[in-house]
């Protein structure tokens, strides 16, 4: 039917003018125009009308929303309103299929490798320009300290934290309560900026050496250090050998690599010794092999150790 006004198409003359095999004519595309359609269009079959509608893509395979719907509101206004598209329950969505993996903060390479040195330096309050010059000169990263010779309230150990330093000490405790006498003893880890330091409490206190240990931690890998001193002038026990077989036990627990260092006053390069057989046999049984072969003392032996 024609119109003075306006072009009215049926829905007859609309299926015949518009079909898949044909584009739409130019009366159609006119009036597309005039009701306002700019886009690229289609008709839509429902079972009151026919309706444009216009092209929509799907991205990653998502669904169309729906087409909004007018509802009256008895006043003559019509409220415009949408339906959402449910979404499947969660009970109902399939398991995930990656599954996270533990991976030891050891294991992650890191950039640089740690240089580590331990000292039985005898006090350090004397000695704390030589020690400096010492880990600079060495390039040392960590710092592993017997016979310290401190109290909690060290002004070594305050400056080198005021310095940037990492400091985790363990003076020796006095019987008495004179702090003008020397503090004998006493251990203590000391890194450089950079290098975490992390004291841990292992549950254990032994009696027959003084014992610190410390998780150092560089970057994503980390590590535990074992400092041990063992004062010279206590008599070699059975003891001695039951608590330190016990800290190793709790300490390869924590399944991170271990550096074991410190003073133990043993000769080690005797292997006709008893005590320095029976310490050699203790580290092999878990794994720990002792990596010091030349002369640590000015008069000669192997009384100090590094172990892995």
């Amino acid at each position: 039917m024609r119109d003075d006004r306006c072009l009215v198409y049926g829905r007859d003359d609309l299926l015949a003018l518009y079909t898949p095999a044909r584009p739409p004519s130019s009366q159609i595309v006119e009036r597309v125009r005039t009701l306002g359609l700019w886009s690229v269009c289609c008709l839509r079959h429902t079972d009151q009308c026919l309706r444009f509608r216009r092209y929509r893509g799907r991205r990653s395979d998502r669904s169309r929303q729906p087409w909004p719907i007018l509802r009256s509101v008895g006043n003559g206004a019509t409220v415009t309103t949408t339906v959402r598209i449910t979404r499947p329950a969660a009970e109902h969505r399939p398991p995930p299929v990656l599954r996270s993996v533990h991976v030891d903060r050891h294991a992650a390479p890191t950039g640089s490798k740690l240089a580590f040195g331990c000292l039985n330096i005898r006090s350090v309050s004397n000695k704390l320009d030589d020690l400096l010059n010492v880990c600079h000169d060495s390039a040392i990263d960590v710092l592993l300290l017997v016979e310290t010779w401190h109290d909690a309230d060290s002004v070594s150990f305050r400056r080198l934290r005021a310095d940037g330093f990492q400091v985790v000490d363990r003076p020796r405790p006095r019987l008495r309560a004179d702090t003008t006498s020397t503090n004998h003893g006493g251990v203590a880890v000391v890194a450089v900026n950079g290098v975490r330091l992390s004291s841990l409490d292992i549950g254990v206190k032994p009696e027959s050496f003084e014992l610190l240990c410390v998780r150092v931690t560089s970057g994503s890998s980390s590590c535990i250090a074992i400092l041990i001193y063992r004062p010279g002038s206590a008599v070699i026990t059975q003891v001695f050998f039951n608590e330190l077989s016990d800290v190793l036990d709790r300490v390869a627990t924590l399944r991170e690599p271990i550096v074991m260092s410190g003073d133990l006053n043993i000769r080690l390069d005797r292997a006709d010794v008893s005590a320095s057989r029976q310490f050699h046999d203790i580290l092999a049984v878990r794994g720990i092999g002792c990596r010091v072969t030349n002369s640590t003392h000015d008069q000669g032996g192997i009384l100090d150790i590094v172990a892995t």
